[in-house]
Order: structure tokens, then C-alpha cells, then sequence
């Protein structure tokens, strides 16, 4: 498979910003996710239009502050169980984040979400009509080659294989693969080897990435941060 990097949260903190500028300049990025919401979005849009990467919307209705409303459930399983009945609300305020992004001079050509949780049932279509109106092409879908390394997985991937469809019907991509999330903030070598096979065929993978320089919530996201400075980072993406 074709691996394409992405780094989820640019904007939410200095020490995450650093990084994606670090990892730019190192020509180690395809795409940064913007965290609309996040303190520091005017800098990482910055960032953004200074390089050659694709720009993707982390659609956010889980980690406060928001911009259309005081605040929305912060549960995991609220969400999967009864986001449709907030669907309404979380389309205002999505279409809102990515107004805010497209504000800064950003050209947008993906969207995908904080926590995954575009891929709840009551949220799927709303991301697709999102992207279908603001004419983005591309959505992140969950399929993940490692899903056997947990519950939480196995059940992402079949939600994320159901979006995958969904987007199919409405014309817009997604990728083959998505990898990263068993070991979310802390990917390191081992993980990447032991992905060889489950990668090796045709198609394209997306690998989800949250270097900073500082421990933001894992303690390992500087040590990612380095592995992906590493010349070992650099002949592993080649190959792939």
C-alpha cells in the first residue's frame, strides 16, 4: 500500500505545533489535520500554507471550547449510542469549524474528526454532507489491518468499513487502510515492522500520527516525534 502520513490535532498547543513545523521541514508529512477549535489554529494555519501538505478539518464535538454552542456530551459511548439526536446541533458546528479553517486562507481537501467520532451512526452522514457541500473529497474510514489488537478496534473497524461504503455511494474517497490507533500517541518501529504484511498489497493506507514536542496526553508523543525524525522513518515511508 501507499502510506501517506497525517498529523491529527495542529493548533491545539504549542509543543504539537512545533512538531508538525519540525516534521514539515523534514519533508515527513502529507497532510495536517487542524484542530479548528484549538488555541493555536491562526499558527498552524500558518504552518499549513508555508508547505506542500494536504489540509484535513478534526472535526471536534468532544473536547471543549466549541464555537457555536457551551458544550456537547464528552462520552465515548453517549455518542455511539445517541449522537443522531444531536445530529443537527454537531452539523452547525462542524460547518462552523470548517468555515473557520477555510477563513485562514487554507484550502481544504479532507475532513476526518477528533476521536474517531465522525464514525458514530447518528454523525457518518453528517460528515458526508459536510463534505459533499463544501466540495472536500476526501474522509478519513477506519479500516484498520491491526483491529485484532483490541475490542475498541474490532469495533471502529466495522464502523469505519460502514462508512467507507457510505462515502463510496456519495462519491467521495477514502483510504484502504488507516493505521496507527492500537498504539494512538506512542507508534514506534516495532509497530510499523509488524505491519509489513498487512500493508503489502495494492491501495492506499493513512497513518495517523500525534507527535509533539512535549507529553500533551501519552507520554510517548516526543519519542514519536523522534522516530519520525529518524533516517529509519524516512526509508520506511520510501519503501511504502
Amino acid at each position: 500500500m501507499k502510506v501517506s502520513v497525517t498529523l491529527d490535532d495542529v493548533g491545539i498547543s504549542p509543543s504539537v505545533n512545533e512538531a508538525a513545523s519540525r516534521l514539515i521541514e523534514a519533508g515527513m508529512v502529507n497532510c495536517l489535520s487542524i484542530l479548528a477549535t484549538g488555541s493555536r489554529v491562526e499558527e498552524a494555519a500558518e504552518i499549513a500554507s508555508g508547505s506542500d501538505a494536504a489540509v484535513s478539518v478534526h472535526l471536534n464535538c468532544v473536547e471543549p471550547p466549541f464555537l457555536s454552542r457551551e458544550g456537547f456530551p464528552s462520552s465515548h459511548s453517549w455518542w455511539f449510542l445517541r449522537g443522531a439526536s444531536l445530529a443537527g446541533d454537531v452539523r452547525r458546528e462542524w460547518s462552523m469549524q470548517v468555515e473557520r479553517v477555510l477563513s485562514l486562507g487554507i484550502m481544504v481537501t479532507r475532513l476526518d474528526s477528533h476521536r474517531h467520532l465522525h464514525h458514530s451512526p447518528g454523525l457518518r452522514q453528517v460528515i458526508l454532507e459536510l463534505a459533499s457541500e463544501y466540495g472536500i473529497s476526501s474522509v478519513r474510514a477506519a479500516i484498520l489491518p491491526d483491529r485484532r489488537g483490541s475490542m475498541e478496534a474490532m469495533v471502529l473497524d466495522r464502523l469505519g468499513r460502514k462508512l467507507a461504503r457510505m462515502a463510496e455511494a456519495a462519491g467521495i474517497a477514502t483510504p484502504d487502510a488507516m493505521l496507527g490507533f492500537t498504539v494512538s500517541g506512542s507508534v514506534d518501529r516495532v509497530y510499523l515492522e509488524g505491519l509489513e504484511e498487512r500493508i503489502s498489497g495494492e491501495g492506499t493506507a493513512e497513518l495517523v500520527m500525534h507527535p509533539s514536542t512535549v507529553p500533551e496526553w501519552s507520554l510517548y508523543q516526543p519519542e514519536e516525534l523522534e522516530m519520525m525524525l529518524s533516517d529509519w522513518f524516512g526509508r520506511w515511508l520510501r519503501a511504502h
